[in-house]
């Protein structure tokens, strides 16, 4: 893989743009100004020059821009008479004396004038022929059109020298302005970025706790609320990935203890069997003990590899639309037998509108079964078991609760645990301690959620969907 080629720093860039923004910004401003011109002027800028709107020969031409700013041209004898006028006339002059001519002439915006001139500006042009002399008269609204007036520094060698220098003078400031403004920016800038850097660089030598703390711009500070976040993410992810690890080994300790005693029982029982020691009436014991023990191991793989296909996130559930009421109704009466054997009492309370949600019937099943054992397992000393399904606005629950015995306080964070089991279960009945784990994960695989409260006395197991 070639390497990036890297680019210049922040300052040189931030210079070079200044620079580029700067001279774009005065060219843009020229361009502008002449296409403004050009708009007003019709597409020719001679339009509005009142001196060539008539040749030398006495012909008008174009001078329609300068109508739409209220001008007109009037055709004058050598007499100073009007004899023809173009455009709309707004006056009502028809003859000039040299003194009023005079006045119109006058370059100030405010003439005092007994006529006209005091409104007016006129340009006046003659037109020379063999016959006589004609004059063109353009006038137009002392405040609608300015002369300006250029002097050429060329004729003066002495203001040549000092153009040229405030020329120089200008672009040597120009250029110390955009160094200085690309200084301020680039510190204003090189301020967070290495504060950011300094983190990232802590991060990569394996520093935790690391956090940005810095004032800065919008941008900075949402690139530094960004990398503060994604740290906490990392050390959550961290976090879970070594829950995850402990909980693997912990697993792994368990499988190994679970499996090897009753495979040692199954080892001795054949090698006592295979030594011929046992006696013929005590042949069918070893045998169901082999049986039983084998069933153990068997039951044990099986749902250690039903948890391990529920947490493979590649396993697809085989949805289809249930009536979760009629679901938990059959279950329940599987049960029934079982858990009124232990004389205990079982209530059903399952409304009879159906309450339909996308499900795995099979692994579902299987969830509802694994909470009404426990609570047929588990329940000791209390005298009921319930099962209850309700709907509640947009969500549906599904409850087993029985009035035995409390889960331990210190068992409760870890209950939904692999190989979670409380004592008394471990020596009385030999759970696998898989059951609620994988029924927590069936039901996350749903969408919904399965937790453990006490309440009133009872044990109540709640999924909601």
């Amino acid at each position: 893989m070639g390497k990036i080629k890297k680019k210049g720093s922040v300052f040189r860039q931030l210079v070079v743009s200044y620079i580029v923004f700067a001279a774009v910004s005065v060219i843009l401003l020229y361009v502008c100004m002449f296409g403004m011109l050009f708009f007003v002027g019709g597409g020719q800028l001679e339009s509005l020059v009142p001196y060539e709107m008539v040749d030398e020969e006495g012909n008008v031409g174009d001078f329609s821009s300068f109508e739409r700013l209220g001008g007109w041209i009037e055709r004058l004898d050598g007499s100073f008479h009007v004899t023809e006028v173009y455009g709309d006339k707004k006056d009502q002059i028809t003859a000039y004396s040299m003194e009023e001519l005079t006045e119109y002439l006058m370059t100030d915006n405010q003439v005092e004038a007994n006529t006209s001139a005091g409104e007016y500006r006129g340009y006046l042009k003659a037109v020379r022929s063999e016959a006589e002399t004609e004059y063109y008269l353009m006038k137009i609204a002392r405040n609608a059109l300015r002369m300006s007036y250029i002097y050429n520094v060329g004729k003066d060698t002495q203001t040549t020298k000092t153009a040229v220098t405030v020329i120089l003078s200008f672009f040597l400031l120009f250029l110390v302005n955009c160094l200085l403004m690309s200084a301020y920016l680039s510190r204003r800038i090189r301020k967070p970025l290495r504060k950011i850097t300094e983190g990232m660089e802590q991060v990569r030598a394996g520093g935790s706790q690391v956090r940005l703390e810095f004032e800065a711009q919008r941008e900075f500070a949402e690139i530094r609320d960004t990398f503060n976040m994604m740290i906490g993410q990392l050390e959550s992810e961290k976090l879970k990935k070594q829950k995850a690890e402990d909980r693997k080994n912990r697993m792994l300790l368990e499988i190994s203890h679970d499996i090897k005693t009753p495979v040692s029982t199954i080892k001795s029982s054949a090698n006592v069997l295979e030594e011929g020691l046992v006696k013929e009436g005590e042949l069918p014991r070893y045998y169901r003990m082999i049986d039983q023990k084998a069933e153990r191991v068997d039951t044990l793989v099986n749902e250690l590899f039903q948890l391990l296909k529920m947490e493979d996130t590649g396993y697809r559930l085989q949805s289809v639309r249930t009536d979760l009421c009629e679901l938990v109704r059959q279950t329940c009466a599987e049960y029934y037998e079982e858990i009124t054997e232990k004389e205990l009492d079982f209530q059903i309370q399952i409304p009879e509108t159906p309450v339909y949600a996308e499900i795995d019937r099979k692994e579902f099943r299987r969830v509802i079964e694994n909470l009404l054992g426990n609570a047929a397992k588990y329940n000791q000393t209390g005298t009921c078991v319930t099962a209850e399904v309700r709907k509640m606005d947009e969500n549906t629950e599904i409850s087993v609760w029985d009035d035995g015995e409390p889960v331990s306080e210190e068992l409760r964070p870890s209950l939904f645990d692999p190989f979670v089991r409380g004592d008394c279960a471990r020596r009385s009945i030999g759970g696998t301690g898989l059951g609620l784990a994988i029924a927590y994960k069936i039901v996350e695989k749903h969408g919904g959620e399965l937790w453990y409260i006490r309440r009133d006395g009872k044990n109540i197991f709640i999924i909601c969907l």
